[in-house]
């Protein structure tokens, strides 16, 4: 090399050492002017539990009735690892057939001969165990859950009613129930269950999760931890374990529903981890509300792991709660769904941070110019990354990171954000000096800052367009797809199940409750709903048979589903197996009357409504005919009394303007 190309470098690398230097300058300048985020891998902080969603409630119900290739892309986007929300918890109801929020879910064990004698059939029952299969199917770490709302009422004393809810459902006999579903699960579908609950939104018991403790150990299950306490307070369970050592050793984790991203001082002196066991509802899809409450659960609460309901919208709208999924699927006829929002602010945590990783509390705080921040390291320190929501920011801010404490400080950061329609996309990289970048961050918006790799955004083509539900519709009622029960049916009391026929001729629906259960809120007589709200001018008709006694009916017009889970609108006709039949608009008797009893055959139900015309008609021939315009559009129906009924033949025909514009 010349004399003068020896110059050339020299000068060249002053330059670039000057460039470098200033570069240094203004990042500590601008940490001065910003907020600054000390992410330091030597700060105390708590162990991340990872984020869920809770299928309970009959939440998922029509889930299971999509086409399979909708079906797959709708679990991918929920559990698929660094596809979607790729959620790590899972927290499935262990059903109790009566309605738990907008809708029924089977138990697995009906009656005492089934608990004694398992069937690996029994647990074919409903969707829970298909989608806990299809969750570890896709990512073989995510953590079980089982909660009861309700239980089966043939468990506990029989000399207490079923709606002697203390006596019943806190009964060595409901703690040897869960702990036998547990050890089945595991013994017939390979399932390992990770955890358990107490009862939901019901005041915990003690002295019975020192009963659901040895009953688990008992069944060989001393790996299942029990959380405690799917409630709304803090303190007195705080209490309960600071002064029962057995009640202590017992539970897990101690946790609350809804929050508000609030623990108490008291609940994080006990050192023990704290969960929000419920979360989200009524939040609708704002997409960082849903990185807000994340951050914050942290931040404020210093709770450790969060549960969403529902896990998707796959119900119907015009049920409790409706639209409280970050993804809607609940239209199955035509496949259509929507990934929503929440879907990508999830991913934002669960795409850079794994169950195991170390919150840092230097990192996580709130933030100056609104919004918040938490940062989290892997085992071994070797990775970090930092999540910020400005969901509450009016204007840009500009935040400054500095990073120490043995974490890699001078590697490329993977950036990743989401702004309103605008989810999930991968930003410029930044790179420190020294261990401090600064960047500016916009308002309503999501970023995920990390050293890791892998992430996406997944995607899918062709998602089928919403249709509304087909009419005319028919249904022999005669299979179904994975739940046993006919598609596109809701149970909102009491089982709707595909069984073989009384008669021995092929398969039929059969109402298989036939007493009330032990109940979570209010509980009615059996009933199933099917199709849209704004039905207006149609017929609906069914075959069915009924045992000696008891009765069945046909639904028209049911609007809505309120929180009392009856039947609150729209109409009904009944008939016994005596032959006594009635014709009602909700309560209201409109017409009754009597035929020749039914005996062992099958009769031809129709239930027709045309303006404010209510028609009802037994094997062809009209039983009444009456004026009532109180109820104008909605869902079809089956119906029974606490009695077995069997239906078949199931059709729905539009009359003149059968779909109303306005139902109500």
């Amino acid at each position: 090399m010349t004399l003068k190309a020896q110059e050339i470098l020299r000068q060249l690398l002053v330059l670039a050492a000057a460039i470098l230097a200033l570069n240094a300058m203004f990042c500590v300048q601008a940490a001065i002017a910003a907020q600054l985020i000390t992410v330091d891998g030597r700060s105390p902080g708590r162990i991340f539990e990872g984020i869920g969603g809770e299928s309970a409630g009959a939440s998922t119900r029509l889930l299971v009735d999509y086409p399979k290739k909708q079906r797959n892309e709708i679990l991918n986007y929920l559990f698929k690892p660094d596809f979607g929300a790729a959620l790590q918890n899972l927290k499935c109801e262990l059903g109790g057939d009566m309605n738990s929020t907008d809708g029924t879910e089977p138990a697995y064990f009906r009656t005492r001969a089934e608990y004694q004698h398992p069937k690996a059939a029994y647990f074919r029952r409903g969707y829970e165990t298909w989608l806990m299969r299809q969750a570890r199917k896709r990512n073989p770490n995510i953590r079980l859950g089982l909660l009861q709302w309700g239980a089966p009422g043939w468990l506990g004393d029989k000399h207490h009613a079923a709606t002697d809810f203390t006596a019943k459902f806190y009964s060595q006999d409901n703690a040897n129930y869960i702990a036998r579903v547990v050890q089945c699960l595991n013994k017939f579908d390979h399932i390992r269950i990770n955890y358990v609950g107490c009862a939901n939104e019901r005041m915990w018991d003690v002295p019975w999760v020192l009963k659901l403790r040895r009953a688990l150990d008992a069944a060989g299950q001393q790996h299942v931890h029990i959380e405690m306490a799917d409630f709304f307070h803090w303190n007195t369970l705080v209490h309960q374990v600071k002064i029962n050592p057995a009640f202590a050793k017992a539970i897990s984790a101690i946790g609350k529903h809804y929050p508000g991203y609030k623990s108490t001082p008291q609940a994080r002196a006990l050192h023990m981890p704290l969960w929000s066991g419920e979360d989200w509802s009524g939040a609708k899809p704002y997409t960082a509300t849903m990185a807000k409450l994340l951050n914050r659960n942290y931040i404020e609460g210093r709770m450790v792991r969060t549960i969403i309901w529902a896990l998707d919208t796959s119900y119907y709208n015009n049920l409790p709660a409706a639209d409280d999924g970050p993804l809607l699927a609940n239209e199955p006829w035509c496949g259509h769904f929507r990934v929503l929002g929440p879907i990508w602010a999830i991913a934002h945590t669960t795409q850079f941070a794994q169950p195991g990783w170390q919150y840092l509390n230097s990192a996580c705080q709130l933030l100056r110019g609104h919004g918040s921040v938490v940062a989290l390291k892997s085992p071994h320190g070797h990775n970090f990354s930092i999540i910020i929501e400005t969901q509450d920011a009016t204007e840009p801010q500009t935040v400054a990171i500095r990073i120490s404490g043995g974490l890699p400080g001078n590697v490329p950061l993977h950036v990743w954000r989401s702004l309103p329609h605008n989810y999930f996309r991968r930003q410029p990289e930044l790179t420190p000096v020294n261990g401090l970048v600064s960047m500016k961050l916009l308002p309503h918006a999501i970023y995920s800052i990390t050293t890791t790799t892998g992430q996406h955004r997944g995607k899918v083509s062709d998602i089928p367009k919403a249709k509304p539900f087909p009419l005319p519709y028919s249904s022999t009622l005669s299979h179904g797809d994975i739940a046993e029960m006919p598609r596109y049916f809701a149970d909102q009391e009491g089982s709707f199940n595909i069984v073989r026929s009384p008669d021995g001729r092929g398969h039929v629906l059969e109402q298989l409750i036939t007493s009330p259960q032990i109940p979570w809120s209010y509980q009615h007589r059996p009933f199933t709903i099917i199709g849209a709200a704004n039905w207006h001018n149609y017929a609906v008709a069914c075959e069915i048979r009924l045992p000696a006694v008891g009765s069945a009916g046909i639904i028209d017009r049911v609007a809505d589903v309120n929180w009392h889970f009856n039947q609150s609108n729209g109409y009904r006709v009944m008939i016994n197996a005596d032959g006594m039949w009635q014709l009602l608009a909700v309560k209201k008797l409109l017409a009754h009357g009597k035929v020749a009893p039914l005996g062992s055959s099958w009769h031809h139900l129709k239930l027709v409504c045309q303006g404010s015309t209510i028609s009802a008609y037994l094997d062809a021939k009209q039983l009444a005919s009456v004026k009532n315009s109180n109820y104008r559009a909605g869902m079809a129906g089956l119906a029974s009394s606490w009695n077995h009924a069997w239906y078949r033949d199931f059709t729905i025909t539009p009359l003149h303007h059968a779909i109303s514009p306005n139902p109500g």
